[in-house]
């Protein structure tokens, strides 16, 4: 059998990319239905059953036949969009999902023959009139049932409807059951249409019926030899799925007979974590895709460079035949060009780790959909700023905070359309997410028109909680009361709710975003709304970091969490609560020397100042004395590996340009000390 693993990666990338295709698809069939979003969806669907069929992908290529199906019924049949309609789509997509998650990470595949079902009676229901079923296996058909599947058979449905002018239709019935049997073999179960009250011809009752049948023939086959009959009007065969029930309908076990093993069905190997095999399921590899422009444009700097290294080899051989001034200027002029080059060549390699933020914004419109009808309240999610360019490695870092960010509005912060009208608000509640780039940053904005953030509200919950005491609530402004939202436990919901109310949302909004090297401010009105900026680096290889000599040491601070550089006297060092602190803009501020936090020694200070780094982190400051600024350059962070053990003071090191290594510190690591 032909290896497949090579195209494994290749196999999620795309599968992701459909997925998402159908999920905003279906969100905008549902506002507004289209023949070109059923072609797309239907599409889509069919590209992934193609895709998992190739990569022995079974389980996902069967359920999504089943959705390909549906779709194909929508598109030829034209019903109404209902709501029952797209919910049941969407619960198959999100069936789809889980199955994609399960083979990424080699567990088990879940039973979704729920799903399958549904899709089935929904079409069955909505496309044809009485009430037909398809039929419960009971104990004594599902023991036969199971034997035939042992055996090597497959079970199939099959669905006939037979022409309205038939004369006989229960004696056609039949017919067709006694020839179906003799093809196939064994007919394990048949369920006919229920009689419609005051029918006054008994014979319609067989006017469509469905026989489930163990069969080792081919479906397309059975189907064709079927179909000559002139009586049926419609004929479908599907594979039919044993539900659970069904497979546990006796109370004793069942003694097979012996099957020759070249009879028995291959069935693909799951790899289960808890198998204790020693193969280890390969992850997926992350990928981002590139225009061949861009790297095109590389390609053209990478050759600059080649000709610049054969300059410098040209100048190395007619060294000795050039006067020095001559050829320290020619070596001059070559080096600047080189840094130009390099310069734009890495600017070039970051652009390629760049992806338009629309591609996390676009997992938020369903969220806000399942919200919305889950807690009875009429939301909507506007996107501005997509094609915002961020590093991919943020992009999936982001997408739990803003999720909790967006449970807490719906839950908490957004009235109810009842509450809304009464306040002379529009009943229809609006959350917004804006990007755009200020600076060398990005700035994600994201507000609600709720009902706002009380601080002195907040204030009383944090002193009722015991995360603050009654003398910190004293010195506590109302906008610094707001940020007790991120504190670990914090909550101000009265109950526990599906949605959210444990006290964990913000708290992990706020770790995430520090590990970020991102700083979060919250704007908040009582009645109006409120809005978190959050401020996160373009990329988190190349950071521009501020030098400082600690203990004769080089260490650097990134920049960005850099607020402020200043010089202070002894004098200005104050005992506040027993915690020395200095006193920077009419706010107080921690004081700490780094080399204590380091377990540095201290060296002689010689001059009479000292010079203080404010550093700042989400929604957290601090001041750290250090023995000399150097300066800032821009440095190419490198991990430290996990053989170093836990250094969560550290977030990397990087190679200056003597050779030596210096260390790169975690700010959300200083400030929270």
């Amino acid at each position: 059998m032909m290896d497949l693993s090579a195209y494994r990666d290749i196999f999620i990338e795309e599968l992701n990319d459909q997925l998402e295709r159908m999920d905003q698809s279906l969100l905008a069939l549902e506002l507004s239905p289209s023949v070109e979003l059923v072609q797309t969806l239907f599409r889509a669907a069919h590209t992934i059953k193609g895709s998992a069929s190739t990569m022995d992908f079974r389980e996902l290529s069967d359920l999504t036949h089943e959705v390909e199906y549906a779709l194909e019924w929508v598109r030829e049949k034209k019903p109404e969009m209902t709501s029952e309609l797209i919910d049941t789509l969407f619960r198959s997509l999100d069936a789809m999902k889980v199955l994609r998650d399960q083979y990424i990470r080699g567990e088990a595949y879940g039973d979704f023959r729920a799903v399958v079902r549904e899709i089935k009676d929904l079409i069955q229901t909505q496309a044809v009139v009485g009430q037909l079923k398809v039929p419960q296996l009971q104990s004594a058909e599902s023991i036969v049932a199971q034997v035939a599947i042992v055996s090597g058979k497959q079970l199939l449905s099959i669905h006939i409807v037979l022409e309205q002018k038939c004369m006989m239709k229960a004696a056609r019935y039949h017919i067709l059951r006694q020839r179906i049997e003799d093809i196939c073999g064994t007919v394990v179960a048949t369920s006919l249409m229920e009689s419609q009250p005051g029918a006054q011809n008994e014979d319609d009752h067989y006017g469509q019926f469905i026989i489930i049948v163990a069969t080792s023939k081919d479906p397309q086959q059975l189907k064709a030899e079927l179909s000559s009959d002139s009586d049926i009007h419609m004929l479908e065969i599907d594979p039919y799925l044993l539900e659970s029930n069904e497979i546990a309908a006796t109370s004793a076990p069942v003694e097979l007979i012996s099957v020759p093993e070249q009879t028995k069905p291959s069935l693909p190997t799951v790899t289960t974590s808890g198998s204790g095999s020693d193969e280890k399921v390969k992850a997926a590899q992350p990928t981002v895709r590139v225009s061949v422009e861009r790297l095109d444009h590389l390609m053209n700097l990478v050759g600059e460079l080649l000709i610049d290294q054969t300059s410098l080899a040209d100048l190395s051989g007619s060294g000795a035949r050039k006067e020095s001034s001559s050829l320290i200027q020619s070596i001059g002029g070559v080096s600047d060009h080189m840094g130009r080059v390099i310069k734009e060549l890495q600017e070039g390699v970051m652009k390629t780790r760049m992806l338009p933020i629309d591609q996390l914004f676009s997992r938020f419109p369903r969220l806000v959909r399942d919200l919305s009808q889950k807690l009875g309240k009429d939301l909507e999610l506007v996107i501005q700023g997509g094609k915002t360019e961020l590093d991919r490695m943020i992009i999936e870092e982001l997408s739990d905070p803003i999720i909790h960010l967006i449970r807490n509005s719906a839950d908490h912060g957004i009235e109810s359309a009842v509450v809304r009208g009464e306040l002379g608000k529009p009943s229809k509640g609006r959350i917004t997410l804006t990007s755009f780039h200020e600076e060398n940053h990005v700035v994600i904005r994201y507000s609600d028109d709720g009902k706002g953030i009380d601080g002195e509200k907040i204030k009383t919950s944090a002193l009722g909680k015991g995360i603050i005491s009654e003398e910190q609530a004293a010195r506590l402004s109302t906008q610094e009361a707001v940020h007790l939202i991120f504190e670990p436990g914090f909550s101000t919901a009265s109950s526990v709710s599906e949605v959210s109310g444990r006290g964990v949302g913000m708290d992990i909004v706020r770790s995430q975003i520090g590990r970020l090297n991102g700083i979060i401010d919250i704007d908040t009105e009582v009645g109006v709304g409120t809005t978190f900026t959050i401020r996160l680096p373009l990329t988190l290889a190349i950071i521009k970091g501020l030098l400082v000599k600690v203990s004769g040491r080089v260490l650097i601070l990134p920049m960005y969490n850099v607020a402020e550089i200043v010089r202070i006297s002894p004098e200005d060092i104050q005992m506040i609560q027993g915690q020395q602190a200095i006193l920077n803009h009419g706010r107080i501020v921690p004081f700490h020397r780094l080399c204590d936090r380091l377990n540095y020694p201290r060296t002689d200070r010689k001059s009479k100042t000292i010079p203080l780094v404010i550093v700042r982190s989400v929604d957290k400051i601090a001041a750290y004395a250090v023995d000399e600024i150097i300066g800032n350059q821009e440095v190419v962070i490198k991990t430290l590996g996990t053989y170093l053990g836990a250094m969560n003071h550290l977030s990397g090191a990087t190679i200056l340009g003597n050779g030596k290594v210096a260390l790169i510190l975690d700010a959300s690591y200083l400030v929270s000390l």
